[in-house]
């Protein structure tokens, strides 16, 4: 399993915390695909979804 460093700056950019968050998304996705229990895969796509949902939220509120 990957590990993803945690940000060493509790003060993220819009720009990081998104990438970050998408890079979450995938790893839990990559679990999903890769796990055999039913309830297992359910819970890691519902995270991946969330990751995905909470990235896409910081995408609608970016400066222009």
């Amino acid at each position: 399993m990957s590990q993803i460093a945690q940000p060493a700056s509790s003060i993220l950019s819009a720009t990081e915390e998104r990438a970050y968050l998408l890079n979450r998304a995938e790893v839990h996705r990559q679990l999903a695909e890769n796990s055999a229990e039913i309830e297992i895969r359910a819970i890691h796509l519902r995270m991946s979804r969330l990751y995905a949902e909470q990235a896409a939220l910081i995408v609608m509120v970016l400066p222009d």
